[in-house]
């Protein structure tokens, strides 16, 4: 069922996606729809003609065809507002499911008809009065109206053409296609008693996960610590924020690894993502941003909307709705830690140990060995700030001269010498402070510090990193090798 709501909207993208050249939209202006290609701002033709006659929504007619709302949304004694996803919103959904959805009009009419307000004609000054409230779409579900920092929001798609006019309404046009709530519910095969077919057969919340594919480390989570037939239970019923193999990856293998071996402090974490008993979908969670929900570890998450976008604490949900036999899936783009789980500060090391570690300033590291500044960056109560070549950096050197250099470590010192400030930390906000003066280095030479947009350069080396912390100091790394004049 996910893959046929997902897809449904295309009819309705297509009467307005050609106006949305522009991202910056001044909603309410009898112009919105007035850029090139787009359906003209002036009334020429009912909703379905407006679609056609822009000539690039060969799938809505096809929608439209094979629904029979055609002839509903043509009806001149009738008035619509029609809130029309772009062609960006649908373009990754792909051809199957596009496909799929024009073989079930059923489900195919009522994802259309949520994007449709029925016998009344709601412009963006009308929708930016109804903030904050909720509007019952022509499939008889609500949408919820929101406006953040003058943007209109439906749900959480953001209206990015206003008022597109059509003899018989208005169309705006959104950024992400709204998913009916009815469409949500865990649902089986049989007739619903009303004579409609049910949604399709759904597997539980862990096949679904293995099927999707993206989800490798938290089945391989689920099963280390057991949780595999808790979510599986087809009698339960869940809300799972599910981060996604990149989320975990971003954690770093030692720490997942770490975490594997610690079932424990994994379970904890795992069901600070559930909310057990209960199928949150996408509009009830919206409806929940500024508040706290409970979740199945006994700790409170902070559902939050910024610009349209749903975040669970500071992870944003990137996919919504998900459908479960026993309940929902919404994916995550970062791991949530419980609040007693946050990662302790790393302990740090001295500036020397901190660059080894690093792993990409090989060079750099033989340089201070072969000089002997490997022994003051090691450690002591000395004080340094190093600007550190990259290994990427040194290498534009070519072999040959890095070869000299290590063979003249008088040389090789005073260069080396030339990149560190010695008994002060200058961290990024202090060198910006700097800018358009010169600092004396530990060579007795000076660099210049600039900035140049919002990039901070020594002499003609950029800071590509900054602020990397030691016991003895500061590390920030720099994209070329500073050559003493």
């Amino acid at each position: 069922m996910k893959l046929i709501r997902n897809i449904g909207l295309t009819l309705l993208v297509a009467v307005g996606a050609a106006a949305c050249d522009s991202d910056n939209v001044i909603l309410g202006t009898s112009d919105a729809g007035s850029t090139a290609g787009a359906v003209p701002s002036e009334a020429t033709g009912n909703i379905v003609q407006t679609a056609v006659d822009a000539g690039s929504f060969n799938t809505l007619a096809a929608a439209l065809g094979a629904t029979g709302l055609d002839a509903v949304l043509a009806d001149e004694t009738r008035q619509f507002t029609v809130f029309a996803p772009t062609d960006e919103a649908f373009a990754a959904l792909g051809q199957d499911t596009i496909n799929a959805l024009l073989a079930d009009p059923d489900a195919l009419s009522d994802i259309l008809l949520y994007h449709v307000l029925a016998d009344t004609n709601v412009d963006s000054a009308t929708a930016i009065s109804l903030a904050g409230s909720s509007v019952q779409a022509a499939n008889e579900d609500d949408l919820q109206i929101s406006l953040t920092d003058g943007r209109l929001f439906i749900n959480s798609s953001e209206v990015v053409t206003a008022d597109v006019a059509a003899t018989n309404g208005t169309i705006h046009v959104i950024d992400a296609v709204l998913i009916p709530p009815t469409d949500t519910d865990a649902g089986n095969n049989q007739d619903n008693g009303a004579g409609e077919p049910a949604a399709p057969q759904a597997v539980n919340i862990v096949e679904t996960a293995l099927a999707a594919g993206s989800f490798n480390t938290l089945a391989a989570a689920l099963e280390a610590t057991g949780l595999i037939p808790v979510l599986a239970d087809e009698k339960a019923t869940f809300t799972v924020f599910a981060p996604t193999d990149e989320a975990f990856a971003a954690l770093g293998q030692e720490t997942i690894d770490a975490l594997l071996a610690d079932p424990d402090t994994l379970r904890d974490i795992l069901l600070y993502h559930v909310v057990a008993g209960q199928p949150v979908n996408a509009e009830t969670a919206i409806s929940l941003a500024g508040s706290s929900v409970n979740m199945a570890n006994g700790d409170d998450v902070a559902l939050s909307l910024d610009m349209g976008k749903l975040f669970v604490n500071q992870s944003e949900v990137v996919a919504t709705d998900v459908i479960a036999s026993n309940g929902i899936i919404h994916v995550l783009d970062a791991v949530l830690l419980p609040p007693a789980d946050e990662p302790a500060e790393p302990q740090l090391d001295s500036i020397h140990n901190t660059a080894i570690a690093a792993g990409n300033f090989h060079t750099l590291v033989a340089a201070l060995q072969a000089t002997g500044l490997d022994g003051p960056l090691a450690g002591g109560h000395e004080i340094y700030t190093v600007f550190a070549p990259t290994d990427d950096a040194f290498a534009a050197l070519g072999q040959d001269t890095i070869d000299a250099l290590l063979a003249d470590p008088d040389t090789l010192k005073n260069i080396l010498l030339y990149h560190v400030v010695a008994d002060v930390a200058v961290d990024s906000s202090a060198a910006l402070s700097l800018a358009g003066s010169s600092v004396t280095v530990a060579n007795g030479d000076a660099v210049q510090v600039s900035v140049k947009g919002d990039t901070l350069f020594i002499n003609d080396a950029a800071v590509t990193v900054t602020d990397i912390n030691a016991t003895n100091g500061v590390i920030h790394v720099i994209d070329t090798v500073l050559i003493p004049h």
